[in-house]
């Protein structure tokens, strides 16, 4: 059985850092204009206008960079819990022959900027671990900030894999960190904002519990899995990494059958 890794080790994810400069740059306009406009039709959506602002557009595409390796070059994603589905949208932009699938709560008309330019098929969802879609229907899940946010988590990520075919990737950002120093805060001043929080060991045996071979689980900062300068290093030898905020995984669909 392969070994999961410890942010991104490996040669040829290394290679494929970064998206180059002027790439990087197109996916910043492209996710500004879409804000943009979606704002002009929704001024009083206060977690919009939270996530435009530019430390949010920059983590989106770091986030986008670590994931993209293991997008498939055809074929089927879905957009799990998108809210207003940034992540599909950088899809599209680096990816338009992939076909794009999304499904939440929220109403089909919530995000209508972001929905046309991603070119998605919407469904939402009538229940709180069923998915509207017959099994082994996609080749990629991207869970960003949803996990954690679901009724029964085990249960979610059965029925991923149910709708994932077999050695399909499903990929997990922004889930929160139990030993974050920014959620100790957040619950230090009773406000916390997630019920649930997962550490690294935690969240693989939960993978390998339902049905994934881990293939890449990281600390979701500059300074792991989302690397940058030479601090990183430091910080790393010192263990401060594991303080980040969230943690960010790729897992492959077992199949046994």
């Amino acid at each position: 059985m392969a070994r999961a890794q410890s942010g991104l080790c490996r040669k040829d994810m290394q290679e494929n850092w970064p998206l180059y400069a002027h790439e990087m740059g197109e996916l910043s306009d492209i996710l500004r204009r879409l804000y943009q406009e979606q704002l002009e039709q929704r001024p009083r959506d206060d977690y919009l206008r939270q996530h435009c602002e530019p430390r949010f557009l920059a983590g989106a595409i770091r986030v986008f960079q670590f994931y993209e390796p293991y997008l498939p070059a055809v074929g089927r994603v879905l957009d799990w819990g998108c809210r207003h589905a940034p992540d599909a949208c950088l899809i599209h932009a680096r990816h338009a022959d992939l076909e794009v699938d999304a499904c939440d709560i929220l109403e089909p008309d919530s995000y209508p900027v972001f929905f046309r330019y991603a070119r998605l098929r919407y469904q939402r969802l009538q229940d709180i671990v069923r998915l509207p879609y017959p099994d082994r229907s996609f080749d990629a899940v991207v869970a960003s900030g949803v996990l954690e946010h679901v009724p029964m988590d085990y249960e979610s990520l059965k029925e991923i894999h149910r709708v994932l075919r077999p050695d399909g990737r499903l990929i997990v950002t922004y889930l929160p960190n139990r030993a974050s120093a920014e959620e100790w805060r957040f619950r230090r001043r009773s406000q916390p904002f997630h019920a649930r929080l997962y550490g690294r060991s935690e969240f693989r045996r939960l993978l390998l519990h339902t049905g994934f071979l881990p293939l890449a689980i990281g600390y979701q900062t500059r300074l792991d899995a989302l690397r940058t300068g030479y601090h990183s290093a430091w910080l790393r030898f010192f263990g401060l990494h594991r303080l980040a905020a969230c943690l960010c995984a790729v897992a492959t669909r077992t199949a046994y059958l």
